[in-house]
């Protein structure tokens, strides 16, 4: 059926061309004749669609090697599907990076066009123009010896999408490479296997070279070379490396205070200082930073470290000074002061600036006259303040078996013109206690009586610090502190009404004083 379409459009393409022959040649023609040809051309495009709608291709016809004879357009259009897509398998870029990475840039990165439609056109129009036997031969010759046709891909990269892709897949890629830094290891006061100071090592970063992946896939693209490309990853090498750091920081101080004798190793009050030593182990003090005068954080104060001390807090009763230490009495937390008063001498050693510290108001006996720092929730507290160019780390801890509480204090090295400091302390006034104060009370009635406390002299101390380089003095002491120990006389309370020129205090009735 498909040849006899062929031949009737042949036909009737061949009479149309010899009307329009003679009418160009003879310029006889009239309205009529007009008509004729533009029907018989009308007839003949529409058996040419016609043919290419319903006809077939000869035999031995083929496209790339695929043979479509007697196949119908729509029938070769989908024989030549594997056609189109074996030509452009290999299309696309497989992109890998670092050890293990990979992209695919897939056919969805790409837009192709066959000359399929063109090809099949011509090829079903073989044979079909001219003298019947004219056709026929040319159809027996292409049956016998064939009439190989090529179909051709054009591949359109969506370049902008590509290089869009390799930016953000960079970036992705980028590691800011860290520095080396230096690591405090608050655990090595129990672990003689730590180091108080370690020095990490930096960590490279990388950087992906983007721009010159980009050039090549263009340059690949365009010379429709497909397949594998590396991103190359460079280095980028930490500005501060371990070694760099090695020596910055050192123990610039050491000082001890032993919990030993009396009552300071009572468990209640050795359990607080373990606390506070805990809280306080480990913490870092930056330096002043210049730039920002609001930053209070190369201050230290150990009121704000420890927190209000109170039962609920997990502090024990303890022995505190009360009625400015004249008396003691338990409170949650007794001991801290302890802990204070070792750092304050280990900051002073350390050549740290003192922001503030009161002494005690009665002497205590772990620390030397004129070197203790009281602190209390809602009074005194200890500051100091970061006054070097580099952190400050400090480590506290209870040493058990010696019964002593240990500070160290370590920063930058100090500087040349010394290597060590003594903090003493020296007596400057002593303050015997006045007469005997006896105090009327409604608490008592005659004839009772207690003693609320002894008497204690007053001592007044000046604190120094002397600055030392390979066993030598430098300098004279430099001045610290003042530190002013009250006097206290003999305090009696009694009862209303008591004449010390009538009445006398019989040791019968002495009662213990009430309790706070």
């Amino acid at each position: 059926m498909g040849k006899i379409i062929k031949y009737a459009a042949a036909a009737i393409i061949g009479i149309a061309m010899i009307l329009v022959i003679s009418k160009y040649a003879g310029k006889i023609y009239d309205d009529s004749m007009n008509r004729f040809v533009d029907s018989m051309t009308a007839q003949v495009e529409v058996k040419r669609n016609e043919l290419l709608a319903t006809g077939v291709f000869h035999e031995g016809v083929t496209v790339n090697g695929v043979s479509i004879g007697g196949m119908t357009l729509a029938e070769a259009k989908a024989a030549l599907v594997s056609v189109e897509e074996d030509l452009v398998k290999n299309v696309g870029f497989t992109l890998r990076y670092g050890d293990d990475g990979v992209f695919y840039f897939k056919k969805d990165y790409f837009s192709f066009k066959y000359d399929t439609d063109q090809v099949l056109a011509e090829a079903i129009m073989l044979a079909s123009d001219g003298e019947y036997e004219a056709i026929r031969q040319e159809i027996d010759d292409i049956r016998e010896n064939g009439r190989a046709y090529t179909i051709t891909s054009t591949v359109i990269a969506d370049e902008e999408r590509m290089v869009k892709a390799i930016r953000v897949l960079g970036d992705s890629l980028f590691v800011e490479p860290v520095n080396a830094c230096i690591v405090a290891n608050p655990d090595s006061v129990f672990d003689d296997t730590l180091e108080r100071i370690t020095y990490k090592e930096g960590i490279n970063g990388f950087v992906a070279k983007t721009d010159e992946v980009i050039e090549e896939l263009h340059e690949r693209i365009a010379n429709e070379e497909y397949g594998l490309i590396y991103l190359e990853l460079t280095v980028l090498e930490p500005e501060i490396k371990a070694a760099d750091l090695e020596g910055s920081v050192v123990m610039r101080s050491r000082f001890t205070s032993s919990y030993a004798s009396g009552a300071y190793g009572k468990p209640n009050r050795v359990f607080n200082i373990k606390k506070a030593c805990g809280i306080v182990n480990g913490t870092l003090i930056p330096p002043k930073d210049s730039s920002d005068s609001s930053n209070k954080s190369y201050i230290f104060s150990i009121n704000d470290a420890l927190g209000p001390r109170t039962e609920a807090l997990g502090w024990l009763m303890a022995p505190g000074f009360v009625n400015g230490g004249a008396n003691s009495v338990d409170s949650p937390g007794g001991g801290v002061c302890h802990v204070s008063s070792t750092l304050y001498n280990a900051v002073v050693k350390a050549d740290l600036k003192v922001v503030s510290r009161m002494n005690h108001s009665s002497h205590v006996g772990y620390v030397p006259w004129g070197l203790d720092a009281t602190i209390d929730t809602r009074g005194p507290d200890f500051k100091f303040s970061n006054n070097t160019s580099s952190d400050i780390y400090v480590f506290m801890w209870v040493n058990e078996s010696k019964k002593l509480v240990c500070c160290e204090i370590w920063g930058e090295p100090f500087p040349s013109r010394f290597d060590y400091i003594d903090f003493y302390a020296e007596l400057v006034e002593e303050i015997p206690p006045t007469a005997t104060q006896y105090i009327q009370t409604g608490y008592l009635s005659a004839p009772h009586w207690y003693i609320g406390n002894e008497a204690k002299t007053g001592y007044k101390y000046q604190s120094y610090k002397q600055y030392y380089r390979n066993g030598r003095k430098i300098g004279e002491p430099v001045p610290v502190a003042t530190s002013e120990y009250k006097m206290h006389p003999k305090r009696i309370y009694v009862w209303r009404g008591f004449d010390i020129n009538v009445d006398v205090l019989d040791p019968a009735h002495q009662v213990p004083p009430p309790k706070p």
